[in-house]
């Protein structure tokens, strides 16, 4: 099983973890690229727009992937320290599941989820790398923590997808 790590800020902040089985990554690639829109290099729901972000987060909710949100009240602490606070739940959780490669979107934190895995596991159970947000996989969990933050029915879209 692999594992995808993104993130949503939306007046709370939130993680996503998206697992997928290995044997889908290649298909799943293939399907995640042709939802992207076009002229794009990415799916980046802050950028889709309301006319197209209903399709893709119905597609998405179709995929075999599952996802895990962690969401810390941004109103406690600073974005990092929520960072810190959710990304430590989340590898606690995926050390947990029989995960063999973890793909983090990389970000200006990437030295600080680096510091966090290795406080909570030690030696990693599993390989983990941070990635540039063309990573298709990736897509995944932006997309289910932006359809969870967003509420209603985008929400609702991926609530079987995402178990809390």
């Amino acid at each position: 099983m692999h594992a995808f790590i993104d993130e949503s800020k939306r007046g709370e902040y939130a993680l996503c973890a998206g697992t997928v089985a290995t044997v889908d990554l290649t298909l799943l690639r293939r399907q995640m690229n042709a939802l992207r829109p076009p002229g794009h290099t990415r799916i980046h729901m802050t950028g889709v727009g309301k006319k197209l972000a209903p399709k893709i987060v119905s597609e998405v909710a179709r995929l075999e992937a599952t996802s895990r949100l962690y969401v810390v009240g941004s109103k406690k602490m600073n974005e990092g320290q929520a960072r810190d606070v959710a990304l430590a739940a989340a590898i606690r959780d995926l050390a947990q599941m029989p995960v063999t490669n973890l793909v983090i979107e990389s970000c200006d934190q990437d030295r600080e989820d680096n510091r966090i895995i290795r406080e909570q596991l030690g030696a990693a159970p599993f390989r983990y790398t941070h990635d540039p947000p063309t990573n298709p996989l990736l897509w995944i969990p932006d997309v289910h923590a932006w359809a969870w933050g967003r509420g209603g029915s985008m929400r609702a879209k991926i609530a079987h997808r995402s178990p809390l």
